[in-house]
């Protein structure tokens, strides 16, 4: 099972996929822990990665896949993976097609996990992390719009995205991919 979890921050893909990775016994691979594991393990590409995120900008594409390149090249990735908020722009989708094209591992699905506005506002400042203010979480949701909805029409011309009402309590959105995926697995 390869899937790829696609959502605004709050959406609870990380939720869901902890949970349904841990059942499939397959890594739940997210961009954010692979980038601080790099880092702190000191690796050429964390040295690298570490300027940036230190300096407060984004890892440029290039050495995002890099990184995605090394962890797709785990053993832990043959059964399966379930990739969570990666990728978050057309170009890095079209190098990620790429890359698992060329690593011989291609998702079968892209489950868009659909989720208001206020629904997302409320469970971001629910969380009580520093950095999410009303104003913080109104620009992530803005660079989310901008950058990353435009995959959902790209998904959707693939023939492989299914969407998951977000707005549902945590257990009714497992049950749903659970009934969603159960022939798959």
């Amino acid at each position: 099972m390869r899937l790829i979890f696609l959502g605004p921050p709050g959406a609870g893909k990380g939720t869901q996929a902890k949970v349904l990775a841990n059942q499939w016994q397959v890594p739940h691979i997210s961009t954010g822990d692979i980038l601080r594991e790099a880092i702190q393990g000191k690796t050429s590409l964390g040295i690298q990665a570490a300027t940036y995120v230190e300096a407060g900008e984004l890892v440029p594409d290039l050495l995002i896949m890099a990184i995605m390149r090394e962890r797709f090249g785990r053993e832990d990735v043959e059964k399966g993976w379930i990739l969570d908020g990666f990728p978050r722009t057309l170009a890095q989708a079209n190098a990620l097609d790429q890359l698992l094209q060329i690593m011989r591992q291609p998702y079968g699905k892209v489950v868009y996990f659909d989720v208001s506005s206020d629904v997302l506002v409320k469970r971001l400042l629910q969380r009580g992390r520093v950095d999410d203010t009303q104003e913080t979480i109104g620009r992530r949701l803005e660079i989310y719009q901008e950058q990353t909805t435009p995959l959902i029409d790209f998904y959707q011309r693939r023939h492989c995205l299914k969407t998951i009402d977000g707005n549902l309590p945590i257990s009714q959105i497992n049950q749903k991919l659970e009934a969603l995926f159960s022939a798959l697995v």
